[in-house]
C-alpha cells in the first residue's frame, strides 16, 4: 500500500531568510596604551612599596623618640641627683663655716647679747653670761673688762663645759637668750630646704608640660 502524499508547506516561502550577523571586532590596544599601562602598573607599584616604607620608617622614628625620652628621663635624673648631692655638700660646708665664724666672733656676739639685755632691762636687775668652758681666760678677761666699764657689775659671767665654742647663753630673772650651733643649723636648713622645694616644683611643672 502507498504512503500518503504530506503537503507541502509554501509559507515557508514567504519567512526571511536568516541574516547572518559579522563577529564583533576585537579590542586592539596600541603601543602608546601598553605602554600606558606598564606605566601605571610600575606607579601602582611603587605607590604601594612607599606606603609599606613609609610605615616602617614611622614605626622606626616613633621607637627612636621614645628611646631619646627616656634617655632624656634618665639624663635628667641623673643630673637632679648630682644636683641634690652638691646641694647636701652646700649645706654641710656653710654649716661648718658658719660654726667656725661664730666660733671666731664669740667675743663681740657676747658683748652684743649684753648690750641688747642692757638696752631691754628697766631696771637694775642681774644677769649671767654663761660662756664655753673652752674659752681662753684673756678673752674671759677681756669681756669682764668691757661688761664692768658697760654696766658695773650687773653682769656676771661663767662658764659651761657642755657649751661648744661659739655658743653663748644670757641668764636672768625668768628670762635668757641663747646662741647655739643648732639655732644656727636650722636656719641654714631652712634655706635649703626652700631651694629643694623651689627645685622640686619646677621639676614637676616641667614633667606635667612635658
Amino acid at each position: 500500500m502507498a504512503a500518503a502524499a504530506r503537503p507541502f508547506d509554501f509559507g515557508a516561502f514567504d519567512a526571511p531568510a536568516p541574516v547572518a550577523t559579522a563577529p564583533e571586532p576585537s579590542a586592539v590596544y596600541s603601543q602608546a596604551d601598553l605602554d600606558a599601562a606598564v606605566a601605571q602598573a610600575r606607579k601602582d607599584a611603587v605607590k604601594s612599596i612607599s606606603a609599606g616604607e613609609a610605615l616602617k620608617q614611622t614605626a622606626l622614628l616613633e621607637a627612636i623618640a621614645a628611646r631619646l625620652t627616656q634617655t632624656t628621663a634618665a639624663e635628667i635624673d641623673r643630673v637632679a641627683e648630682h644636683i641634690e648631692t652638691l646641694t647636701d655638700v652646700a649645706e654641710t660646708i656653710v654649716k661648718q663655716f658658719c660654726i667656725s665664724s661664730a666660733a671666731a666672733q664669740q667675743t663681740e656676739a657676747a658683748l652684743a647679747m649684753a648690750d641688747r639685755f642692757l638696752r631691754a632691762s628697766d631696771d637694775d636687775a642681774g644677769a649671767a653670761l654663761v660662756l664655753p668652758g673652752r674659752t681662753p681666760k684673756r678673752g674671759i678677761a677681756h669681756i669682764k673688762k668691757t661688761l664692768a666699764e658697760r654696766a658695773g657689775d650687773q653682769i656676771s659671767i661663767t662658764t659651761d663645759n657642755a657649751l661648744s665654742p661659739g655658743e653663748i647663753r644670757l641668764e636672768w630673772r625668768g628670762g635668757a637668750m641663747t646662741r647655739n650651733h643648732d639655732d644656727i643649723n636650722a636656719q641654714i636648713e631652712a634655706i635649703f630646704a626652700a631651694t629643694k622645694v623651689s627645685r622640686r616644683g619646677r621639676s614637676t611643672k616641667k614633667e606635667t608640660t612635658s
